[in-house]
């Protein structure tokens, strides 16, 4: 019985980490959106986002991570809200990927880079319209 319960604990204690680091998913887009918002110089720009960047990918390796621990521990029972956290990691990553390649063309023209940076809005906010559905729907 002592067994069980040990389970049950690691399974919970490993949702709550989950659960916790991915409320702060977020977080990033909201800077992004607002250097976005703000800022009227593209190398400010640029270079806030490129800081910020980091922290998207360490949350989507601690969501994709800590997922495959918990489908694991739950015998890969998959309901719609996992496929919808599955869905929104995978465009948010190739989103991030996305963006990336389109700066290194962006850097040529101006009128790329205008065309970048209503591409980042875009992008930046159907990731942070999409994390925020997933944490309070």
């Amino acid at each position: 019985m002592e067994e069980v319960n040990m389970i049950a604990k690691a399974f919970n204690d490993s949702v709550f980490f989950h659960s916790f680091f991915m409320y702060f998913m977020p977080v990033p887009f909201i800077i992004n959106l607002y250097t976005l918002f703000n800022q009227k110089e593209y190398i400010r720009v640029n270079r806030k986002i490129w800081f910020v960047m980091p922290i998207i990918f360490f949350l989507i390796a601690v969501a994709f991570f800590t997922g495959i621990f918990l489908l694991a521990m739950g015998h890969f029972i998959i309901d719609a809200k996992i496929i919808m956290m599955i869905v929104v990691t995978l465009f948010i990553f190739l989103g991030e990927i996305f963006r990336i390649r389109r700066l290194k063309i962006a850097k040529t023209k101006e009128e790329f880079m205008i065309s970048y940076l209503k591409i980042c809005k875009i992008l930046y906010l159907i990731d942070l319209i999409l994390c925020l559905l997933l944490i309070f729907g």
